[in-house]
């Protein structure tokens, strides 16, 4: 039976948003023992709240961003990051998102930053690729289209990527392909807390749909993340 503060039922969906440590990789295999750790924390969240159905990472969860490496940490969608996720999602029954950056770009420019939810089968059925980089911070090739995709029980959900959802235009066309739900995947810093808190809650009202925001917390090389 269901229990705890995360629960469902046949036409409601449990969602757990985790706002997850921003790890430091400085390698491939740091990468793959941060995943281990997500897949891991998918298993206790799964023991400890059975109705979950759902549950989300922010960006820059998997890889982390380090200022210097980023380009020796990326990966495909077929890589082994990815596979340890598919294989929490089937193991657990329940849709995952998360994050990867970067994505290798199939041209060979900079890589991509992107978003994919998986199903409790372990299949990847959801691709965003952050349309508006954080420039000239982030190094990451634009795409350049938005995507909504099947989640549990039916539910539509939409998703973007930190900072683009500061466009009404892009939540707009996300909630005009049928999003229900709007997920973001954010890796805000200070001192932009507020501002931040506000902006989800804006694009919920101006589309009438619902959003669940997921943020990094802690303190990379760099900067220092608010979580929430």
């Amino acid at each position: 039976m269901p229990q705890g503060s995360i629960s469902s039922s046949r036409d409601a969906v449990g969602v757990a948003v985790v706002n997850y440590r921003v790890p430091v990789c400085e390698s491939r295999q740091d990468v793959l023992l941060n995943c281990k750790r997500i897949a891991s924390m998918i298993d206790g969240a799964k023991k400890g709240y059975p109705g979950l159905d759902l549950i989300i990472f922010p960006e820059y969860s998997t890889q982390g961003f380090h200022p210097e490496k980023w380009q020796d940490l990326t990966t495909t969608l077929d890589g082994p990051e990815v596979a340890i996720f598919k294989d929490a999602c089937v193991r657990n029954k329940v849709y995952g998102i998360f994050s990867i950056t970067g994505e290798k770009h199939p041209e060979g420019k900079n890589p991509y930053n992107t978003m994919i939810m998986i199903t409790d089968q372990g299949e990847i059925n959801l691709e965003y690729r952050k349309i508006f980089p954080w420039t000239p911070k982030e190094p990451w090739t634009a795409g350049h289209e938005t995507a909504v995709a099947i989640g549990p029980k039916g539910l539509v959900i939409g998703g973007v990527i930190c900072y683009d959802a500061n466009m009404p235009e892009i939540v707009r066309d996300t909630v005009m392909k049928g999003a229900e739900l709007v997920v973001r995947i954010q890796g805000y810093m200070y001192p932009s807390k507020e501002q931040q808190r506000m902006v989800p809650q804006v694009r919920a009202w101006e589309n009438n749909c619902y959003f669940a925001v997921a943020n990094m917390a802690g303190r990379d090389l760099v900067y220092s993340y608010f979580g929430e």
